[in-house]
């Protein structure tokens, strides 16, 4: 007896590993991972690594290794099925009828996955060296899409006929093309036809890297104007996210994670090395996609393109996300400009520009209470009262019972602020304003962030005593500057693997690390000053003092 494969894959994606692990294991984020203490055997430094990217945790003192389904079985002695049964109910998944493997249908499935690598292999041949597919070469060049980026998303380009002939030459049959989506069948004479003609085409990966659908945008004037494989054996569109590989090892780097609307943008992100990019697939974000982005970040940002379709649909992902939010996990809304989209942005502003929308995007809060509040007239009670049900109503939609708790005791506070405005006589729009409490990267903060990085880098030994505050905290996103994230990593990895590291030993691994500039910034007589401490003050307990007051602050 089995359970279908994109079930069992269904319940891992749902799941986070850490969450379920950290029931009975203390963690400690590390960059992209976390650490503990090995639940499988004795030991008093942490060996045990869990990451949630891959689904997977490893221990580099036992050995023992596994999924979520693994680990289950073995802290709680339960069988494969008991185990998947479990992972279900935490994940709010219905089981489905149990029965004995079908051999020849899994056989089957494989060979629609082969069918569509080998599809994918000659639409990539097509627009490197056909000539009809000079339109589509033309169209990513003055996209700015260099051959390194065609090659790294695999692009290619769907002729207007050929494809049919070709994959039958290798030994595909036609009942097998069309179970692929590749064909599809005329209903005025029963013929078969190519499916995607004239179009350039996206092949849609599996977190493997194994293509298993295709999105394709018309050369000419066909409509739709993007096409995607329809659902079958290999592809549910609501259970996949474009650019995934693409994403994860940007995330790798530190680098911010956006959610965008449509393959150009992800293409152009990744190849900009701004952040990893994300997008579903012509439909708006469902619970499985809001897990798997989770899985590769913690809090994502939804840029949405400018326009009144892309606000709504970032309105749209906000209702989807708020049922499933809980601890450590959100999101961030960012504004862009009317019309524009992230693709817009880089070609005609460049990198920085789009950086810069990054680091102002709005907390999840934020957005919800701003969104909604535009919606009815601020300075008429009866409106007013409509807008408190509202934001009320919405926030009531969220599951976990603490998180919702705290976001209605936020929502509650701007509520009392709003009606304390109103009774000063502030103007609508203005005490709207008021009550928002948008984390914009400012001067102040940054310069706070900066001195507890020159605090903690003066003063190695007080890391432990805040280590795993300071793993909670983004400092690229309070400060706007990613780098002081990126050197708060390294200094965290570097102390815990040698919590005796002094001053000038912490100096120069960063510096051998490549952060010698900031590091000389932030080592400076000058940001000494701005604590309002004199170089000579360094050694003295003013430290402790000042670290434990700028921590309470990033806490607010």
């Amino acid at each position: 007896m089995a359970f279908p494969p994109e079930f069992i894959d269904d319940i891992r994606g749902r799941i986070s590993l850490s969450s379920l692990i950290g029931k009975r294991v203390k963690l400690i984020k590390k960059g992209r991972r976390q650490t503990g203490l090995c639940p499988f055997h004795n030991e008093k430094s942490p060996s045990f690594s869990v990451n949630d990217d891959e689904g997977y945790y490893h221990c580099f003192g036992c050995g023992a290794g596994g999924d979520a389904i693994t680990y289950l079985r073995e802290t709680e002695g339960l069988d494969f099925t008991e185990a998947v049964t479990r992972l279900a109910e935490m994940a709010g998944v219905a089981i489905p009828d149990q029965r004995p493997v079908d051999p020849v249908k899994l056989q089957r499935r494989q060979s629609v996955m082969d069918a569509l690598g080998a599809a994918a292999e000659f639409y990539k041949l097509q627009l490197a060296t056909t000539p009809q597919a000079g339109t589509a070469r033309a169209y990513l060049e003055d996209r700015a899409i260099s051959d390194a980026t065609r090659a790294d998303f695999q692009l290619g380009y769907a002729p207007p006929a050929g494809l049919r002939a070709h994959m039958q030459s290798k030994g595909f049959d036609e009942g097998l093309l069309l179970e692929a989506g590749l064909c599809g069948r005329s209903e005025r004479d029963n013929s078969l036809y190519d499916y995607f003609r004239n179009r350039i085409i996206y092949p849609i990966c599996n977190r493997q890297g194994a293509v298993i659908a295709f999105g394709a945008r018309a050369m000419g004037d066909a409509m739709p104007k993007y096409l995607n494989s329809k659902d079958g054996p290999t592809f549910s569109k609501s259970a996949v996210l474009y650019g995934w590989q693409q994403a994860r090892e940007r995330v790798r780097r530190n680098l911010p994670l956006l959610v965008v609307e449509g393959y150009m943008d992800v293409i152009a992100v990744t190849a900009a090395n701004v952040a990893g990019a994300l997008a579903p697939l012509g439909t708006a974000l469902t619970e499985q996609q809001i897990a798997l982005i989770w899985k590769l970040h913690d809090e994502p940002v939804l840029c949405f393109d400018g326009d009144k379709a892309g606000q709504k649909a970032a309105m749209r992902a906000i209702e989807r996300i708020l049922p499933v939010l809980e601890p450590g996990k959100s999101v961030r809304i960012a504004v862009m400009p009317e019309g524009k989209d992230p693709d817009d942005i880089l070609r005609h502003e460049g990198a920085e520009a789009l950086k810069a929308i990054i680091s102002t995007a709005a907390s999840l809060t934020d957005a919800l209470w701003e969104r909604v509040g535009q919606e009815f007239r601020l300075d008429d009670p009866t409106a007013r009262a409509a807008f408190f049900q509202q934001v009320r109503d919405m926030v009531r939609t969220i599951g976990h019972n603490q998180t919702r708790q705290a976001y209605g005791d936020e929502i509650e506070h701007r509520i009392q602020s709003l009606r304390t405005t109103l009774r000063g006589g502030t103007a609508s729009g203005q005490a709207l304003a008021g009550t928002k409490r948008i984390r914009r990267p400012q001067t102040g903060a940054k310069a706070r962030l900066s001195a507890m990085l020159s605090l903690l880098i003066a003063h190695p030994e007080r890391i432990a005593d805040i280590y795993e505050d300071l793993a909670m905290v983004d400092f690229g996103r309070l400060a706007g500057d990613f780098r002081l994230e990126e050197i708060k990593k390294e200094m965290l990895d570097l102390v815990i693997h040698d919590p005796d590291l002094d001053a000038d030993g912490l100096k120069h691994h960063l510096s051998e690390k490549g952060h010698g500039q900031i590091l000389s910034d932030l080592y400076s007589d000058d940001m000494i000053a701005r604590l309002g401490m004199h170089p000579n003050d360094m050694a003295t307990q003013k430290v402790g003092t000042l670290l434990d007051e700028l921590l309470a602050r990033l806490k607010r």
